[in-house]
């Protein structure tokens, strides 16, 4: 059960983390409307200031812990239907 749990966060992080990085990407790549993309950022990831490197690895991060919370939140509600 735990080495299923480890498998799947790990596999929705790495959707998050790559979810992030092309949206940040396409922040540089179509700069329609900035503003409302930094603010995006800033309500979704703690601490998150400027779109940098150091924001980058931040958002990262979080992305990815972010993946192993939405894993085991949505394995406890699940336990519980059964």
């Amino acid at each position: 059960m735990r080495r299923i749990f480890k498998r799947e966060a790990h596999q929705v992080s790495m959707f998050l983390v790559a979810l992030f990085a092309v949206c940040f990407a396409w922040y540089f790549i179509h700069p329609v409307d900035q503003s409302l993309h930094l603010s995006f950022f800033r309500m979704m990831f703690f601490g998150f200031k400027e779109m940098n490197l150091i924001g980058f690895i931040l958002g990262v991060v979080q992305s990815y812990i972010w993946g192993y919370i939405f894993v085991w939140i949505w394995e406890a509600v699940g336990r519980n239907k059964k």
